[in-house]
């Protein structure tokens, strides 16, 4: 996503105390006696508060934890607003009382829709609360603007209408896959893409039956052929046949790449046409160039690195989505990209209550105390943590509203003017390339978070039996592109990518994050996995570890992602031995990890990750 900084307000939305108010106007429904009974409203003015600073729950990011731009509300730019409140009301708290059926729903609709509203507060007329009311939930999304991609506004997809659900069992929140239902193996580009590797594979020459797969091992030399380009072609087929990236970009790259080499062999211009096999292969590289030129793969909002090969005995073949392994052959479930979460709100909070009818936002408490978590600045405006009465004029939420969603602000950098390669273990040269680090030389185009489970529930935290699986691929970079440049210091200015929280029972798992970069250094270079070309894609991994050993860690926060957290991660690039060129499966232990990361926690952790 774009810019994540950090708007002022500690509590996008407050209620009460930090959050919203509720007042009985003088036409309240008056219960027949006793404190109320089921059924029975009080029928209340409802305000709402968005305050600077402070923050009255434990486990909530303190200080300024807010993210805001035109999508995430960052700093200067204008508070979004928030859509599709709706309040659910409960006699107890849901999470320990086991009253999980609400006793009401009341659907506020936007923030836009108070009769009175200053700098911090806005207020409703006749809120109906039900008597009895002592918890209430609070759901939000941030206003979208109409032309905003999924991208760069994010995407939850909500299961249960909180606007008619009681049933709290019955409301979660979803991950939304990029394609659900990419099939590489009958996808029809990657067919294409398909047929005309192998047709380079299977390149021969016609008239003697002499392929290029069998250069290597033929005992019989035809005298068109001499030993030096027999040798070229083994060695050059090695290399053909061990191609992992399949994105269409990388592979005319490839294919490129290998038509320069079959020329530059020659030591002439063109391929004279007495050298029949490496003439032949190089045609068959022209018409696979042909065949492929127009087409778009993976596409469909997919990073190209999804898009993995593997050499079978029957040729090339793509990667499906359960074709996991671990080590060199790590893949991801491209079905299982998902777009980032979206900035929304949440809190399940007790009620604060008065029998004094305050029907003026100045008769609430000031902005100053209605920040403080001390029950004195609500006492000192008559206020009670108790439950909705008959003779109740004002109600307000004692927690503040607070994002629902944590956030991972990235940066990333190079720690050396030169970057070594993988040249000598990956491409079997005498040492490694240093390659040099200009400015642009790699362009930052994506984020992939693994470890996100695929839903969360009412609460917005995942279920017991959740796996963990999903990826969220964020290609909406800060600064358009972004870049990692060298630089001695940590760069001031990050990537905000909107995640879920990652709660899990047991022990709390690490988290793989994957940079997606663009060689724009001017030449190819090997990784881990084997050559990158120029202007092709390529992936550095590193590892976010909340149970490292020495860590110190803040109250409440024991995992990577906690909701309404901001973690850091400061990737630093020591080298490119490590560089992938397809995505490698993120939930797996046999990554190759290249970055490495020291762990800071403020708002939430900071971890200094060398790649």
């Amino acid at each position: 996503m774009k810019k994540f900084r950090f708007f002022s307000f500690a509590s996008a939305m407050l209620l009460a105390s930090a959050a919203g108010m509720v007042s009985c106007s003088s036409d309240s429904i008056e219960p027949t006696g006793g404190s109320g009974s089921t059924g029975q409203v009080v029928k209340t003015q409802f305000a709402i508060n968005i305050p600077y600073g402070g923050n009255s729950s434990t486990n909530q990011a303190k200080k300024v934890t807010r993210m805001t731009d035109e999508m995430t509300q960052q700093s200067g730019k204008p508070f979004r607003g928030i859509s599709d409140i709706v309040l659910l009301t409960f006699n107890g708290n849901p999470s320990t009382d086991g009253n999980t059926e609400a006793t009401s729903i009341i659907d506020i609709g936007t923030d836009g829709n108070a009769y009175a509203q200053d700098k911090h507060s806005k207020l409703y007329r006749d809120i109906e609360i039900p008597v009895g009311t002592n918890h209430m939930l609070f759901y939000g999304r941030a206003t979208k603007k109409s032309d905003a991609t999924d991208f760069q506004a994010g995407k939850i997809t909500d299961k249960g209408d909180k606007k008619t659900e009681k049933t709290l069992a019955n409301i979660f929140h979803e991950l939304t896959p990029i394609n659900s239902r990419a099939n590489f193996t009958t996808d029809t580009d990657a067919g294409k893409i398909i047929d005309a590797l192998n047709s380079i594979a299977n390149a021969k020459v016609q008239d003697e039956e002499y392929t290029w797969a069998t250069t290597e091992t033929e005992t019989t030399r035809p005298a068109w052929l001499t030993e030096n380009e027999k040798k070229f072609l083994a060695a050059r087929y090695k290399e053909f046949i061990s191609l992992k990236a399949g994105s269409r970009t990388s592979v005319v790259a490839f294919i490129k790449n290998l038509q320069t080499a079959l020329v530059g062999e020659t030591g002439e211009p063109t391929i004279p046409a007495e050298r029949k096999l490496t003439k032949e292969i190089y045609d068959k590289c022209e018409a696979a160039l042909t065949a492929i030129g127009s087409i778009n793969f993976p596409g469909n909002n997919l990073p190209d690195g999804v898009a993995s090969l593997n050499w079978t005995s029957r040729g090339f073949a793509y990667n499906t989505p359960g074709n996991v392994t671990i080590g060199n052959g790590n893949s991801i479930n491209y079905q299982k990209i998902c777009y980032p979460a979206e900035l929304s709100y949440f809190v399940n909070t007790t009620t604060m209550v008065s029998d004094k009818d305050m029907s003026n936002l100045s008769e609430f408490p000031t902005y100053e105390n209605w920040t403080k978590p001390t029950g004195a600045n609500w006492e000192g405006k008559d206020f009670t943590n108790t439950a909705v009465a008959k003779t109740t004029r004002t109600v307000g939420l004692k927690d503040p509203v607070q994002y629902s969603v944590a956030v991972l602000k990235s940066t990333v950098r190079c720690k050396e003017a030169t970057l070594e390669d993988n040249a000598k273990d990956a491409g079997g040269f005498k040492a490694n390339q240093s390659i040099t680090v200009n400015d642009n030389s790699f362009p930052v185009t994506g984020i992939l978070i693994g470890g996100q489970p695929a839903s969360v529930d009412w609460k917005y935290e995942p279920a017991s039996s959740e796996t963990f699986e999903n990826t969220i691929y964020d290609n909406v970079m800060n600064g358009s592109p972004m870049y990692a440049k060298y630089a001695s210091e940590v760069p001031t200015v990050g990537n905000y990518t909107l995640v879920f929280d990652n709660k899990k029972t047991g022990a709390e798992n690490s988290v793989y994050v994957t940079i997606e970069l663009t060689n724009k250094s001017g030449q190819a270079f090997y990784g881990k996995d084997g050559i990158i070309q120029k202007d092709t894609k390529f992936y550095l991994v590193g590892i976010l570890n909340p149970n490292k050993e020495g860590l110190s860690k803040p109250a409440g926060v024991n995992r990577v992602f906690v909701q309404d957290y901001v973690t850091t991660a400061n990737f630093n690039i020591k080298d490119l031995k490590s560089a992938y060129n397809c995505i490698p499966d993120l939930r797996t232990s046999g990554i190759n990890v290249g970055l490495a990361v020291d762990l800071d926690w403020k708002s939430g952790i900071t971890f200094d990750v060398e790649i």
